[in-house]
């Protein structure tokens, strides 16, 4: 009889089974294009350049995974899309571009970003497999795009806030930190949605599919960009080319339901939301002319797109074969603005330019960036592109025919965006163009326009480590970063409360983190001239010469170096930015200090004309009414000294009254704006005093 106490057979556990590498790789890349269209930091300064380090960190994991993968696997198959080739040409044109940087580091960061998409787009090109995967990263990219649109009509409604305080379009900045951004973005992603209406066998996720493209291109429609709807509608003429050409016909045939369902959809959205729908006036979402495409070009914005080309041009003319260094476009406008303005085609602009990053066309700012070698890989990328495109294209059945016209459509999409914005300086745009390529790319579409290349042994573990070396030092540069743009933006905060000390000690820390520190310098240098290290200051803003190059660094270093009695330097900025045609208020001012600078240099007579001039054309600013006072008591005028400083008094006045009553008046006030208020009421404060001291030192006038 068996012992019923006794111990029976030991059970085995059944073992969870176990995700292979490439599937975790896979689903991380799925997680990274939901998030980063989504992805806000609190505490940085904008809102690109977060979802940029969390691309390069997140690139950084997936290709160490895809190692991982491999390592287990003992070999390293890489799937290499001609596109490949063109592409380390730009990076080739790149490197060349820093013989003539202003910047060597900017391009070395910039290069950085342009190999880390670049990678991204390679990752997914071997990590997809098959259509369901096609169908789930452009799910998970379309889902985020809604959520994006999403938080953009909330704030255009007023339901949630924005930049301001009440509704409108001006309060659309959604995830991205401006609503022409969010336009083109959603935009380059509506072809290549089409696929989740034709593809997935479940009718839940097409519908759902119809219902989230629509609302994406009611959107599109909402923020009026017209840039983005003069490249859907070409994107839109390209689909039809290429279907008469392809013939895709059974697809479309099968699905004809759901795609008329999903034109439906469209234009009943447009009918809704754009500005010349007849259904806008009953929802009231636009109240835009009809006419704002056809306006947009005779307004200002299509006249500053066109400034920015031809100074972009200068640049080109200077340094035709290697560019004037890749990013380094935002570093050389200021001083080639002023070249432009100079040259006849300068006269034509009569209006005020402030200092641009992006040459706001992406082709115009590889010819200044990269010259000629980067515009003939530029035209080597987008000559394989088509060709690669047309292979597959051909290679294919049917259904993946439209797959890949659709995908193609969302391409053509960003780089007719391209000829009058900057999609590939922005994160979330990339993407867009980085997903369609690497689906494109993917075995799901065949090996046409492919090479393969396998490692195995010592090889595969070499890269392996290569792989790893980089993305972890890539890694930790872009954390430092971060850091010091936290400290950064924590310096700026402390410096507008009036804490200097702190401020500065804020600064240092963040230069020593940063890579390429830019505006820092320049920050650094506004607390050291309130605390009185002029020496210091002046030699940071010197860095900024090469760093950070705006107006109001000229406009500070003449002002430091014309107290110092360095009058050839202050003049020679002065002269500069004058020339620059700057804004009203740094002309008012560089007017002033150049009329200081030429009484300080022995011609009074001359300075006093230049101030009189300067108050008839600005007579609201009471410091040359000081400046011109100073000069006449000088000149034994005393009567015309009086009435100077008593009219900057009057000025002073007014000025200070205005501005306490505004800060009396609010109840919650940014740090931004209560430093703004405290400086001018310091600095209006002071001129007062010095003023009163004037006037109390003046004979009075006789009754």
């Amino acid at each position: 009889m068996a012992n019923q106490g006794g111990r029976g057979k030991k059970q085995v556990r059944p073992s969870l089974p176990s995700i292979p590498l490439d599937r975790i790789l896979f689903y991380a890349i799925v997680f990274l294009v939901f998030a980063l269209p989504l992805f806000i930091w609190p505490g940085i300064s904008e809102y690109g350049y977060g979802k940029t380090i969390v691309a390069l960190i997140g690139v950084s994991g997936l290709a160490i995974l895809w190692g991982l993968s491999a390592w287990r696997k003992r070999a390293w198959t890489i799937r290499l899309p001609w596109l490949a080739l063109p592409v380390l040409g730009l990076v080739a044109a790149s490197l060349f571009s820093l013989l003539n940087a202003t910047n060597g580091r900017i391009v070395v960061q910039s290069l950085v970003l342009v190999i880390f998409f670049g990678l991204l787009a390679l990752i997914i090109a071997n990590a997809v497999r098959d259509q369901r995967d096609v169908n789930l990263l452009l799910f998970a990219l379309l889902a985020s795009a809604f959520l994006a649109a999403l938080y953009g009509m909330l704030q255009y409604l007023g339901v949630m806030r924005g930049p301001g305080e009440g509704p409108g379009l001006t309060e659309v900045i959604s995830t991205m930190g401006n609503r022409n951004y969010l336009g083109g973005f959603l935009a380059y992603l509506l072809f290549p949605a089409v696929i989740l209406v034709v593809r997935p066998r479940s009718r839940w996720v097409r519908l759902a599919a119809v219902l989230l493209i629509a609302f994406c291109f009611g959107m599109v429609l909402v923020v009026r960009q017209a840039g983005t709807t003069v490249s859907l509608s070409i994107a839109a003429a390209a689909f039809l080319l290429g279907w008469l050409i392809l013939r895709p016909i059974e697809p479309v045939r099968r699905n004809r339901l759901w795609l008329l369902l999903l034109l439906g959809a469209l234009i009943v959205t447009f009918l809704i939301e754009a500005p010349s729908g007849p259904l806008n006036s009953v929802v009231g979402l636009s109240s835009e002319n009809p006419s704002w495409i056809a306006q947009w070009w005779q307004r200002s914005s299509g006249q500053v797109r066109s400034w920015d080309w031809w100074v972009g041009w200068e640049m080109f003319k200077d340094y035709p074969m290697t560019g004037v260094g890749l990013g380094n476009y935002k570093l050389n406008f200021v001083p080639y603005k002023a070249q432009l303005l100079a040259s006849p085609r300068g006269e034509a602009y009569n209006f005020y330019i402030d200092r641009a990053a992006q040459a706001h066309n992406e082709y115009v700012q590889v010819l200044a960036e990269l010259g000629i070698l980067g515009v003939l890989a530029l035209i080597a990328c987008l000559g394989v592109l088509t060709v690669s495109f047309w292979k597959r294209l051909r290679a294919n059945d049917e259904a993946n025919r439209l797959d890949l016209l659709l995908l193609a459509c969302g391409i053509v999409s960003f780089l007719i965006h391209s000829v009058v914005s900057f999609p590939a300086h922005l994160p979330a745009s990339s993407l867009v163009l980085v997903v369609a390529l690497g689906l494109a790319s993917s075995r799901v579409y065949g090996e046409a326009a492919q090479a393969s290349l396998r490692l195995t042994g010592w090889r595969s573990r070499t890269v392996f480590a290569v792989v790893v070396l980089i993305c972890s030092a890539v890694s930790v540069i872009a954390g430092r970063d971060v850091a010091a743009n936290r400290l950064m933006s924590k310096g700026i905060e402390q410096a507008q409360l009036g804490n200097n000390y702190v401020a500065e000690a804020l600064f240092e820390r963040s230069l020593g983190l940063d890579f390429a520190p830019r505006q820092t310098f320049y920050h650094i240098a506004v607390v050291q001239i309130e605390r009185g290290a002029y020496e210091e200051a002046e030699e940071n803003l010197e860095r900024c010469f090469t760093r950070f190059v705006d107006e109001t660094v000229y406009l500070n270093y003449a002002n430091l170096t014309a107290n110092a009695r360095k009058y050839d330097r202050a003049r020679e900025a002065v002269q500069f930015l004058l020339t620059t045609h700057p804004g009203e208020e740094i002309a008012v001012r560089a007017r002033y200090i150049e009329a200081i600078i030429t009484a300080q240099d022995g011609d009074p007579r001359l300075a006093t004309l230049l101030l009189e001039k300067l108050i008839e054309d600005a007579p609201w600013f009471q410091t040359a009414y000081i400046g011109l006072g100073s000069l006449y008591e000088a000149r034994g005028m005393k009567l015309d000294a009086r009435e100077a400083f008593e009219a900057a008094l009057r000025s002073i006045d007014r000025k200070l009254a205005q501005a306490q009553e505004q800060l009396e008046s609010q109840t919650t006030i940014s740090a931004e704006e209560y430093g703004r208020l405290r400086t001018e009421i310091t600095g209006l404060q002071l001129e007062r005093e010095t003023v009163v001291n004037k006037l109390e030192q003046l004979p009075p006038t006789s009754p």
